[in-house]
Formats: C-alpha cells, sequence, structure tokens
C-alpha cells in the first residue's frame, strides 16, 4: 500500500527485543518538517514529507486474533450503490465454519451502517449491534468443523477516515466515483473490509468472495477476481455486475470501484487489465507502458503470478494493493514513466501481502517492506545491476538516515513509517548479500509455497530462510527486525611490506550509542598499485583487528562500498609506514631491532598527556598481551617487549603487530620475531 496517495497531496502508504523495550517514538516537530512543496513531486521524499506532516499518533490495540471461534469460508457480497445520494444497500452472506466446540455465537465486524435484518437459511436471528462489532446468535449450537451462513441486510451512508484520509468508503471526483480504500492510516486495527460489508476484519482470515454490484446504467463495477457476467436493466436504469475470487482473499484487501470507466488491455500479457475514465486513455497507454517490464521482473524473481487476472483502477485515492485489481490514483496517470516505482510497488504485494500475507499487523513489514524492496528488483531487471544499487541507496537508505523514527522493523510504534518500508526493504537487500543470490531467492519461492493463499509471520519467514541456508539466521533477525539503529563504523589501517608482499591491518570499531553491536559480513575495497580487490571480513564486535595479505602496497581502504549493509563509516587518522605522524608529535617508531629475539624497543610520542594503549596482535588477529594501558606524558616513551604473552609464555615466531590507541589517534607497526 501506498500511504494516504491523493491528488494533488499525496503521501507513500506495513518479538520486540528480549534485550529491552524499544524506544517509544515522539510525535514530530512541527518545526523540523520538511516543507513538501520543496521537494520533487511524485518523489518518494515528497510522499513522506506530507505523510511526516499528518501523522499525530501511534499504534495501539488488537494486535492478535488468529485463530478466533469460527474461519469465515465464502462471502457473498450483494451491493447496490445509490450515487445520487451517495447510499449503499448491501445484503451479504458469510459462510464460515466452527473452530469451537458448542459456538452458539459469533462477532462480525461492521461500522457506519445501519443494520436490517440478520438471517439463516431464511429464519431470522437476533443480534445485538454495538457499531463496530454485530454479535449474531447462531440459534444452536454448532461443533468443531460445522459450517454455517449468517446473513447480513444493512444499508446507509459508509464511513471513511474524513478530509484528508485514506481508508473506508468514498464517492467523489468528476466522473463521480465510489470506491473503497482496504486500509486507514489513523484506524485502528487498520484493516477497513467492515466499511462496506460484514466481515471479520483481520488479515489472517481469508476466504473466497463473489459480489453483485449494482450501478446506474453507463457505469462499471470492478472487483476482485474475474468479472463473470454484466447484466443491464433498462427498465430500473441499473447495470449488475458479477464477479467472483476464487482464491483465498483478506478483507482489507477486498475492494470495489464504480464509475465510467474504459477499459484497457496490456498488449504483451491480455490477462492484465486496466480501467480509467475515458479521458484518461490516451495518458494511461503511455503510463502503463512499463508494466509487463514489472511483471516479468517478478516471474523471474519470484515465480508464478498468484491469480487469474491482474490490473490497476483509477480512483480519485490510492495506492492501494487490493487482490488482482489495485486501486491507483487517478492523478498518477500521466503521460510518462514517473510513477513505475509506484506501480512496481502495488504488483509485487500480489505475491508480498495477497497471496501471502501477513499474520497480524505487526508483521506488515512483511508485506510493505517486500513490496518496497521490490521497487529496486526492477529497476535491476529494467536497467541493470548499477541502477539497483543506485536505487537502494537514494530511495531506501538515505531516507533511513534522515528518518527521526526509532523503532523495530517487527511491531513498529507507526505501521506506515520509514522503518517497515524502507528499512524493511534494506532488511531484505542485507539479507540477499548474506545468503547470496541463489539462497536468497530460493528462500522467496520457499517461502511462498509454504504459506501461498495463507498469511505468515516474522517467526515464520525466518524459519523458512534457516531451512533453505541451512544456518541458524537469529543473529540477522535479531538486530536488524527486532532491534534498532544501524552500525556507525571508525576504521583505521596501514600496511608493512616483506618479501611476500603487504600486509593491510584494519582496525574497525563500532561507536554507534543506538541499537546492539551488530554483526554482519563487512566488504572491505582495496586500492593497490596493482589495481582494485574486494576482501569480506566477519565483523562481530565492538573493536576488531584484522589482516590482510595484499600483492601489492594499498593505497586506499574503503567500507562496504557496493553499500550492501546500512551503516554509516568513518576513516580516521591513522600513521601509515614511512609516513610522517597526524598530528605532529602522536607517533609510534619502528621497533629496533626488527627483526628481534628475544625482546624489541617499541618507542611512541604523544603532543600532550592522555590515555595510551599499547597492545601487540599475532597475524590471526588475536592479542598477544597489553604493554602499557595508562596516563601516558607528553613526549617520547620506550617500551621492551620481551616476545611473551600476558601469561609470560613465550610466543612464537612469526609476525606480530603493534598497536597504539590515543586519544588523538591510533597507529600500527608490524613486528617480527625470528628465534
Amino acid at each position: 500500500m501506498i500511504r494516504w496517495l491523493t491528488i494533488p497531496v499525496l503521501v507513500l502508504g506495513v518479538m520486540s527485543s528480549a534485550l529491552a523495550a524499544p524506544p517509544q517514538m515522539e510525535p514530530v516537530a512541527r518545526d523540523k518538517l520538511v516543507d513538501p512543496s520543496s521537494l520533487e513531486p511524485g518523489s518518494r521524499a515528497w510522499l513522506k514529507a506530507l505523510e511526516a506532516a499528518r501523522y499525530d499518533r501511534r499504534l495501539g490495540g488488537r494486535t492478535d486474533n488468529c485463530p478466533h471461534s469460527y474461519d469465515v469460508l465464502h462471502y457473498n457480497i450483494g451491493l447496490e450503490i445509490d450515487f445520487d445520494y451517495d447510499l449503499l444497500y448491501g445484503d451479504t452472506r458469510v459462510i464460515s465454519v466452527s473452530q469451537q466446540e458448542g459456538l452458539s455465537e459469533i462477532d462480525l465486524d461492521l461500522t457506519v451502517l445501519t443494520v436490517d435484518a440478520v438471517l439463516s437459511g431464511g429464519d431470522t436471528l437476533s443480534y445485538t449491534y454495538a457499531d463496530p462489532v454485530l454479535t449474531v446468535d447462531l440459534g444452536q449450537a454448532y461443533s468443531v468443523g460445522d459450517s454455517f451462513e449468517v446473513e447480513v441486510v444493512y444499508h446507509g451512508h459508509p464511513g471513511n477516515e474524513g478530509p484528508g484520509g485514506f481508508g473506508g468508503f468514498w464517492f467523489g471526483s468528476t466522473p463521480k466515483a465510489a470506491y473503497q480504500m482496504g486500509v486507514g492510516l489513523d484506524a485502528d486495527p487498520p484493516s477497513m473490509g467492515k466499511y462496506w460489508f460484514p466481515c471479520w476484519d483481520w488479515p489472517c482470515d481469508k476466504a473466497t468472495a463473489e459480489y453483485h454490484i449494482t450501478v446506474p446504467l453507463g457505469k462499471m463495477a470492478v472487483c476482485n477476481g474475474d468479472l463473470i457476467e454484466a447484466v443491464d436493466d433498462s427498465v430500473a436504469g441499473t447495470s449488475t455486475f458479477f464477479w467472483s475470487e476464487t482464491h483465498q482473499i483478506a478483507p482489507h484487501v477486498m475492494s470495489v470501484a464504480a464509475r465510467r470507466y474504459d477499459e484497457i488491455i496490456d498488449s504483451t500479457y491480455p490477462w492484465i487489465h486496466h480501467w480509467v475514465c475515458p479521458y484518461q486513455v490516451p495518458d494511461a497507454l503511455v503510463h502503463f507502458e512499463n508494466v509487463h517490464v514489472m511483471m516479468e521482473a517478478f516471474l523471474q524473481r519470484y515465480g508464478a503470478f498468484p491469480f487469474d487476472r491482474f490490473g490497476y483502477v483509477a480512483a480519485p485515492k490510492g495506492d492501494m494493493e487490493h487482490q488482482t485489481c489495485i486501486t491507483h490514483n487517478e492523478g498518477c496517470i500521466v503521460p510518462n514513466h514517473a510513477y513505475d516505482w509506484l506501480l512496481a510497488h502495488e504488483m509485487a504485494h500480489q505475491w508480498w501481502g495477497d497471496c501471502v500475507s501477513v499474520n497480524t499487523w505487526p508483521d506488515v513489514w512483511l508485506s510493505e517492506g517486500f513490496a518496497t524492496y521490490s521497487e529496486s528488483i526492477f529497476r535491476e531487471h529494467a536497467y541493470g545491476v548499477a541502477a539497483y544499487h543506485d536505487y537502494v541507496q537514494s530511495s531506501y537508505m538515505t531516507p533511513v538516515f534522515n528518518s527521526q523514527e526509532n523503532f523495530p522493523v517487527y511491531d513498529p510504534d507507526y505501521l506506515w513509517g520509514t522503518t517497515v518500508y524502507e528499512k524493511g526493504a534494506i532488511v531484505l537487500h542485507m539479507l540477499r548479500h548474506v545468503l547470496g543470490d541463489s539462497l536468497f531467492f530460493q528462500s522467496l519461492a520457499a517461502y511462498r509455497q509454504a504459506y501461498e493463499h495463507q498469511s505468515a509471520t516474522t517467526a515464520q519467514f525466518q524459519q523458512v530462510v534457516e531451512s533453505v541456508s541451512g544456518q541458524g539466521m537469529g543473529w540477522f533477525f535479531d538486530e536488524w527486525v527486532y532491534d534498532i539503529g544501524w552500525p556507525e563504523y571508525e576504521y583505521s589501517w596501514c600496511a608493512a611490506g616483506g618479501r611476500d608482499g603487504f600486509v593491510l591491518s584494519l582496525i574497525i570499531d563500532q561507536v554507534q550509542t543506538n541499537g546492539p553491536v551488530f554483526t554482519m559480513p563487512l566488504d572491505v575495497g582495496v586500492t593497490t598499485a596493482a589495481g582494485d580487490t574486494l576482501v569480506t571480513l566477519w565483523v562481530d564486535g565492538a573493536h576488531g583487528v584484522f589482516l590482510v595479505d595484499l600483492a601489492a602496497e594499498p593505497t586506499a581502504v574503503t567500507l562496504d562500498p557496493d553499500n550492501w549493509i546500512l551503516n554509516e563509516a568513518q576513516e580516521v587518522a591513522t600513521e601509515r609506514e614511512g609516513e610522517a605522524a597526524v598530528p605532529a608529535r602522536l607517533s609510534l617508531e619502528q621497533n629496533v631491532p626488527n627483526p628481534f629475539n628475544p625482546a624489541t624497543t617499541i618507542a611512541y610520542s604523544v603532543p600532550a598527556p592522555q590515555h595510551v594503549c599499547l597492545e601487540i596482535y599475532n597475524a590471526a588477529g588475536q592479542r598477544v598481551c597489553v604493554l602499557v594501558d595508562g596516563l601516558s606524558a607528553s613526549g617520547r616513551t620506550e617500551v621492551v617487549w620481551d616476545g611473551r604473552d600476558e601469561r609470560g609464555r613465550a610466543v612464537a615466531s612469526g609476525t606480530y603487530f603493534c598497536r597504539m590507541s590515543a586519544e588523538d589517534g591510533t597507529r600500527v607497526r608490524r613486528l617480527v620475531l625470528l628465534k
């Protein structure tokens, strides 16, 4: 879903840590808001700015309602839409199966509308309607596995989120439209199927559906699934459209859109149809030009399309991933490809969010994070790998760095923000790098196969990834999905030469104060006189020393050059062999003698009194001993190392490194012990 998408104003529409509760999000400070008019219309940043300008509440309330006492098997929705008075007249049959022994009453979700009668097989049932809950006395007790039917007759002016809102049932625009938006941005919970028909309004309770929608002659009603029949009644001046969705569908992605439409059929995939206002057809032919390319990208990466039909239907609000038929903002239908990212996002929801639904709203990143990541999958397919990485950096990472949100991806404080969408997308981007392309896309295929036309949780997705990859992934999900923040790396390096080449000594510190110490495979790009090379280091501590053998002398070192990790990295000053110290009086001299046996003298200088730590490391990066750890006077100091470890044991011949850490910087020297 693209959050609160309206024209001309648009906004982009997704296990807490065992160690500590996540910080609560503070309301956005109004004096820090970005003026949307200063940003490029249609861009992600523009939509974000508008969304931030209106959000001032947190999610709360109902979070886990599956399974419940009954399971809906099928909805049969009869609806007459009165465009003159903005009224709905409904007659919906809900066919369910009992999941509780002795079930004698059920609750259905319905809001704003007036209930006229509740029936079963023609018999009247007793009910209590305390908006938004319709409690029905079934008239008898049902055993587990028994099926039953409840028919609700109702009418009224349907509700929505009001001016500037997104979710609910709407009338408006020219030519006049009537349409449903299945998720509310300010609703708690956000499911809005209840705004136009009685249902169990939770994403995990999926059923099949059929629709009988009556509208004035000249208008068309578009719903989910296949159009079975359209019947005109010239006497009544109406048309009735019969739609059928034989795949499982959640109430919040069930939809209807009715107005005067022209239909466009995709020239590559004839099962893709679009419905737009007649005057929009010329622009729509350009606007939807790349839809088949998006479909090819997702067919290649995600497998067969999960439904029989697909398309976009124009409405005054959007976008919303209604199953098989996305409600698309009519204002975005322009004769260019500025909104290809939006079309791709909503299309990807057909796999992630519709076919595989989220079990509860805390899992919404499994829908919105996946769809957001799919925008870059389309970019990669259409424009190449470089375009993929550029898109990840500009459209995902930059917004996360600039966001004021500070909560986990799972069970977020706010469902429709940067954390769920962009950081959720980055989680998949990083997981792809950790696993490699083959295992990553195998994991997605296995996840889909396991939960196709069902719902899933974050824990279940993790289990699938672990099963496919054959490795525990708790370390990854714990830090990136259930915790907050990202690594902030500070690094320094030096190189020592010898007869067999050079050894790069790289020191990496994690200095973030927000979030855990992260464990990640970190790519390091090294520039040498002989060319560039890429090495991958396993960084899992707050401080790490890494030694890398090189054939030629390094001249530059870059962390994560391809932006595979959400991180901030800064190189800090270090003295490289043969260079003057920076600052001038901070230095670590080459030990004398070198090579040595059995002892050697190490001299260092500091410009002012400060804390100094002088450590010896072996070639495997393991600390051997600490020579100095305390306040050191300004000037030059000499220390002798006798070739023994911290337990007083003589060490073996080989290459060692002396690392000096001071307030003014870090220095490293290479030592050789020959016995």
